[in-house]
């Protein structure tokens, strides 16, 4: 497994890729919101760490999501507050004499650990909650034009072309029904591609 020495998050810290074997993880318990102080610490200590994190932009002074990135405040999130991860190879005692740092997370009389394989997954549900949601999963290969099935809402089972995909997941698809085209902006958790649509 390819561990990247310094991967704090958001660049900051170069990225170094160091060979190292990593099995699996400690769980150190950290004051939730104290997560981004702490990795300073590990910054100025040398030591490696991690900790999810969800991007979202919201609206400046009006709150609620941000229809463009450049339009909000960025806002960043831990997916699991109050947990900083820590490789088997870098685990140290020293660790818990940070500030904010609540020593390691045990489970009974045993230090608490997360295999390599689960870590994986956690790093791909933070990639895939920081994608665009228009690009998530099969959905993101939509293209204009493309036929897709309605699977939710009053038009569940109608077929239908996309004419309009945007950054937030909602995309416009136009139906034919009750004799005339429809246009309705959709959710992409509503619809399904039809697999043998061709694309061009």
């Amino acid at each position: 497994m390819h561990y990247l020495q310094g991967e704090f998050r958001n660049g900051l810290l170069p990225r170094v890729v160091v060979e190292t074997d990593v099995k699996h993880w400690h769980l150190l318990n950290v004051y939730p919101g104290r997560e981004a102080k702490v990795m300073r610490w590990f910054r100025y200590s040398g030591l490696q760490g991690w900790y999810p994190i969800e991007i979202s932009y919201i609206r400046r002074g009006l709150g609620g999501p941000a229809r463009k990135p450049h339009l909000g405040r960025k806002v960043v999130r831990p997916l699991v507050p109050g947990l900083i991860f820590v490789p088997d190879t870098e685990t140290s005692e020293v660790m818990t004499t940070f500030p904010d740092v609540d020593g390691f997370h045990m489970v009974g009389d045993c230090l608490g650990r997360m295999p390599a394989c689960d870590m994986a997954r956690l790093r791909d549900i933070e990639a895939y909650l920081n994608t665009p949601r228009s690009e998530r999963g099969h959905r993101g290969r939509l293209t204009i034009g493309e036929l897709v099935k309605v699977v939710d809402g009053p038009f569940a089972e109608f077929i239908g072309k996309v004419t309009r995909l945007d950054s937030r997941g909602r995309l416009t698809v136009d139906i034919d029904a009750f004799k005339r085209s429809v246009s309705l902006q959709m959710d992409d958790t509503q619809i399904e591609p039809i697999a043998s649509t061709p694309r061009g």
